[in-house]
C-alpha cells in the first residue's frame, strides 16, 4: 500500500512564473503547485480575468506531492442563475 506524500511544507518565499505574460516574481506560499495572485504584469490588462496561474520554478523537495491545480468554474457551472 502506498503511503500518501504530503503537499506541504514550511511557507517560503519562491520564484514563480505567470502562465499569461511569463513574468517572473517571488511569492510566499507553503507548496510547490499553482498560485493565483493578480500578476503585477498582466492583471491590469485583463480585469474581467486579473488572476492567471503562476507555476512554482523552484525544484520541489524529495518526499513533497504537487498539488491539483484550481478548476476555474463560472456561478452557473455551481448554481443555478435565474433571471426574472
Amino acid at each position: 500500500m502506498e503511503t500518501k506524500k504530503p503537499m506541504t511544507g514550511p511557507y517560503s518565499q519562491k520564484r514563480y512564473r505567470c502562465d499569461r505574460c511569463g513574468l517572473e516574481q517571488t511569492h510566499g506560499s507553503n507548496h510547490w503547485g499553482e498560485i493565483y495572485p493578480a500578476c503585477r504584469g498582466c492583471s491590469g490588462q485583463n480585469p474581467l480575468s486579473p488572476q492567471a496561474a503562476m507555476t512554482c520554478l523552484e525544484p520541489m523537495p524529495e518526499g513533497y506531492d504537487r498539488p491539483m491545480p484550481w478548476r476555474m468554474v463560472k456561478l452557473g457551472d455551481i448554481a443555478e442563475v435565474k433571471t426574472r
